[in-house]
């Protein structure tokens, strides 16, 4: 894009400011953002559909604020995307805020020609919650699907590291200038998705992360994508506010199942019974797309994949999503913690801009508050988590410890070999679904269920 044009896009961007709806009322009267730069205040005056905060900008012509963003823009290699250009994301695009323009750092694949989806979640993860958006986004990933998230701590920081691991390209949208490594302990994670993939932002570069931030930027991530699915959320969480905006956006809303009393569990299992649909695996996902982006997809990686899709605890730990600490040599267990959780500025940054260049910088919060979520035999810590672990067994509910110790060790069973357990059906099959999703227990052909 020429410099000049940049200028004039960056200028109505920030004249009309994140999450705004007025961008397309602009655009059904003026092609560019030149002629809108070149209308006197009668002109603007007259865009009855445009807000009056807005008008009074637009009114407003210095350039200076947009020529210090295009400078550093420029400097760091950042791209800029507006609104009318073809590789703008034709999905996004529909929607009744899209942003003007959005900020750009990595590989800018097509996403018109991408099946892409949307993995949210809580930032206090459970083990369980890992290992789903581990599996999920790392079979989604090998399938062709290119993985988005927040990357947030928690369920967005694992998801796009496990898009990384399937070596695939991943797209994470960030709250706040695309200079910013927020949350800090997510710096390598995101060096390697701008290597690998795409770092999105609707900020400028500079604009740190604060509270006002995250829910705006939450509708780009249901915007782009075909689908969001959600991963462990309580009731009030930010992935819930992703969940409804898919929905009003007319996207696919998908939810992992969670037991009924465990943190995370109430969001997530609202969402189904509100309709989203419920999904045990990547299976699901591609299937429900299977006919609307089959040139798009690889499905017959899957079984591939699902092979390889066990949740890399060391590898999170190298790439920062998590933290593993050795407790005490005679104890011989490991701490699996989500990693520090930053909290964002609470007050609205000033939109200034310093003079010169940003470096790039840790985002200023308070010390975070460490989560441990469960305690892990140090097997864990390798490639194949130790699957039966006392931690692991407190998660489990009665009836699912019942199936699991009635399943023996080096043989496969049906279900109807359940049914002296004294369990109706119904819950039968929840409970072998639950145990086979959190990496259990596997489904073979004919009904036949083994332990992993």
């Amino acid at each position: 894009m020429e410099m000049e044009n940049a200028l004039f896009w960056i200028w109505l961007a920030e004249a009309l400011g994140p999450g705004t709806r007025d961008v397309k009322h602009v655009f059904d009267v003026y092609e560019n953002p030149y002629q809108v730069f070149c209308a006197d205040e009668r002109e603007i005056a007259q865009l009855d559909k445009v807000s009056a905060s807005a008008k009074a900008k637009l009114n407003q012509k210095s350039l200076d604020r947009a020529s210090r963003i295009l400078d550093i823009c420029e400097k760091l290699n950042i791209g800029i995307l507006p609104y009318t250009e073809k590789i703008y994301p034709a999905s996004l695009r529909e929607i009744k805020d899209a942003p003007v323009l959005l900020y750009y750092s990595g590989k800018l694949p097509n996403l018109s020609r991408t099946l892409c989806i949307g993995m949210v979640g809580t930032r206090r993860m459970s083990a369980y919650g890992l290992r789903a958006a581990y599996k999920i986004s790392y079979e989604l990933a090998s399938a062709g699907a290119i993985v988005v998230s927040g990357m947030a701590s928690g369920i967005d920081g694992v998801a796009a590291a496990a898009a990384l691991a399937a070596k695939a390209p991943t797209i994470a949208v960030l709250g706040c200038g695309l200079d910013i490594v927020y949350p800090k302990h997510h710096g390598m994670l995101m060096e390697q998705i701008r290597e690998n993939g795409l770092l999105l932002s609707e900020y400028p570069p500079t604009t740190a992360p604060n509270r006002y931030h995250f829910p705006v930027r939450n509708r780009l991530i249901s915007g782009i994508t075909q689908g969001t699915v959600v991963v462990e959320a309580g009731v009030g969480s930010g992935s819930l506010i992703t969940a409804r905006d898919a929905v009003q956006q007319g996207r696919k809303v998908f939810a992992v199942p969670a037991n009924l009393g465990s943190r995370g569990a109430d969001g997530t299992n609202e969402l189904i019974r509100d309709g989203a649909s419920l999904i045990l695996s990547a299976r699901d996902i591609l299937d429900y797309f299977s006919y609307t982006h089959a040139e798009m997809l690889h499905v017959e990686r899957v079984p591939k994949a699902e092979q390889s899709s066990d949740a890399d605890l060391a590898y999170l730990h190298r790439m920062g999503v998590i933290e593993l600490t050795q407790r005490s040599r005679s104890a011989q267990k490991t701490v699996l913690q989500a990693a520090p959780e930053e909290k964002p500025e609470k007050k609205r940054t000033s939109g200034k801009l310093p003079p010169k260049q940003a470096k790039q910088t840790n985002c200023p919060g308070s010390e975070p508050e460490q989560l441990t979520m469960t305690e892990l035999s140090t097997d864990m810590a390798r490639e194949k988590p130790c699957r039966e672990s006392s931690a692991l067994a407190e998660q489990l509910t009665p009836i699912q410890l019942a199936v699991l110790s009635a399943i023996p060790g080096d043989s496969a069973i049906a279900m109807d070999a359940l049914t002296g357990l004294g369990y109706p059906s119904g819950e039968l099959i929840a409970a072998l679904t639950m145990l086979e999703i959190m990496g259990l227990l596997q489904k073979l052909p004919g009904g036949m269920y083994i332990k992993v």
